[in-house]
C-alpha cells in the first residue's frame, strides 16, 4: 500500500445558481394576501370551536391554542411584510 500525502490545493468557488438574482427572495402580494386569509380562518375556526357550547377535551384546547398561535402569526407576519414593503416589487426589493 503506498500512502500519497495530498498537498494544499486551491480551488475556484463556483457560483451555484449563476441566472439567480442575489439578494433576498421576496414572496408575492398574492401569496402573503392568501396567508392572511389562511391566518383569519384559523383563528375564526379556534372561536367556532371555543364558542360550539360543546364540552372541550384538553386535545381540543391545545388545537385551539395551535390555531390562534399559527393564525395570528400567519396575519401580523403578512401585515408585516405588507406594511414594510416585503414583497415582489416592494420597496424592500432590490430586483425590481
Amino acid at each position: 500500500m503506498d500512502n500519497n500525502q495530498v498537498e494544499d490545493a486551491e480551488f475556484e468557488e463556483l457560483d451555484p445558481e449563476p441566472d439567480k438574482p442575489s439578494g433576498k427572495v421576496y414572496p408575492t402580494q398574492v401569496v402573503l394576501t392568501i396567508r392572511a386569509i389562511v391566518g383569519g380562518y384559523l383563528v375564526y375556526l379556534a372561536y367556532q370551536i371555543i364558542t360550539s357550547g360543546n364540552e372541550i377535551s384538553t386535545w381540543m384546547w391545545a388545537a385551539v391554542i395551535l390555531f390562534i398561535i399559527a393564525g395570528a402569526a400567519l396575519v401580523v407576519m403578512s401585515v408585516k411584510h405588507f406594511i414594510c414593503g416585503e414583497y415582489e416589487g416592494g420597496k424592500k426589493d432590490e430586483n425590481r
